[in-house]
């Protein structure tokens, strides 16, 4: 008998629209790999429904249309587990959270699908709300030793209360031009530079928009480099990825997913072998400083004016679009889509089975 998988995709995130090109990249990958899939959407205002339509209209946002609920009669259940298995219609032996951003891959959804007791694809709790939180991710790696980018650390109320100590803050440390995004969100949305105080002040107000603390850096003319890790207490890395920007600022949500022109990932990168292995030993560092599993994609910038290594953040959902850095990396090393998908489920069975314990 075929596995069955439980597919999640779409959510309350500002990620959404993402997601769904990531799940259709996944979805595809289980199909040629054999597996029974059961598709399950949230919608941008947090309802969940099963999906039983065709595959492209995921990616179409038609989904919804098609999408449908279990029974009324059904609907009540005993636990999260009786609610989820009647969703689906049957129990998953794996659940893939294709999936992105703040409700997410932030430790928000990882309660509930630990709550389901069935193996899931990706980190837990504490790593996945660690990973999110880029102010929290720099804390524990500084203390791993992991070199970080400088920063401040701003949260709404203190630029609402104290708005010219705050400027003045980041103005003393940090100088112009400067960088800043929310210190949990994703794909780039939220983010902006800054070269001059009224642009920075403008800035911090839309920021914290998308979140109650805002992280703010140095603007560095890096190199951006990515590392695809996979793996539980024992990792591995793909080679190495670089963002190649073409006549923009930086790597931007517009960059990313809207502009075919405006950069191109070049795998591998062009970095000498001694320094890719001390980026892919960082990397691992990082991981396992976090407590990640599964798998994630890490970042980091490599200063062009001093060659200076950061590791920029972690994400551990990272993009499974066609184009996403991820899939490719390991398609290069030799684990195609499906085998990677697949891979993906065995290491969640295989780490649910690792962190079981007695409860009496």
């Amino acid at each position: 008998m075929k596995q069955c998988v439980a597919v999640i995709f779409g959510g309350v995130s500002t990620e959404y629209l993402i997601s769904l090109r990531s799940a259709a990249n996944i979805i595809a990958g289980l199909r040629q790999a054999g597996y029974d899939l059961v598709l399950i959407g949230i919608t941008p205002t947090g309802e969940w429904r099963r999906f039983e339509g065709r595959d492209e209209d995921i990616p179409a946002d038609h989904w919804q249309e098609s999408a449908i609920l279990p029974p009324a009669e059904n609907q009540l259940a005993a636990s999260p587990a009786d609610w989820f298995i009647q969703l689906c219609g049957r129990r998953p032996d794996c659940i893939f959270p294709a999936v992105h951003g703040v409700n997410c891959e932030d430790g928000v959804l990882q309660g509930l699908l630990t709550m389901l007791n069935i193996p899931y694809v990706g980190s837990g709790v504490l790593a996945s709300a660690a990973a999110m939180d880029k102010v929290l991710t720099k804390k524990i790696l500084s203390e791993a030793g992991i070199p970080v980018c400088p920063f401040v650390s701003v949260r709404r109320h203190e630029l609402a209360d104290q708005r010219d100590q705050v400027v003045d803050l980041i103005e003393t440390r940090l100088g112009y031009p400067c960088f800043l995004k929310p210190s949990n969100g994703g794909s780039s949305i939220g983010t902006h530079r800054a070269d001059h105080r009224s642009e920075l002040l403008d800035a911090l107000d839309d920021v914290s928009r998308f979140d109650r603390e805002i992280l703010i850096e140095p603007f560095i003319n890096a190199r951006e480099v990515e590392v695809a890790v996979l793996g539980n207490t024992s990792a591995e890395a793909g080679p190495l990825g670089e963002i190649i920007t073409n006549g923009v600022q930086y790597y931007d949500y517009e960059t990313k997913y809207m502009n075919e022109e405006g950069a191109l990932v070049q795998i591998p990168a062009d970095l000498p072998d001694d320094q890719a292995e001390q980026i892919r030993q960082i990397a691992f560092q990082a991981y396992h400083a976090l407590g990640c599993a599964g798998l994630a994609r890490v970042d980091f910038f490599i200063d062009r004016k001093t060659g200076t290594l950061y590791l920029n953040e972690i994400n551990n959902l990272p993009g499974f679009t066609a184009i996403s850095v991820y899939p490719k990396s390991w398609h290069l090393a030799g684990l195609p889509l499906p085998d990677l998908v697949d891979r993906l489920c065995r290491l969640a069975v295989e780490e649910f089975t690792a962190t079981r314990r007695e409860l009496a």
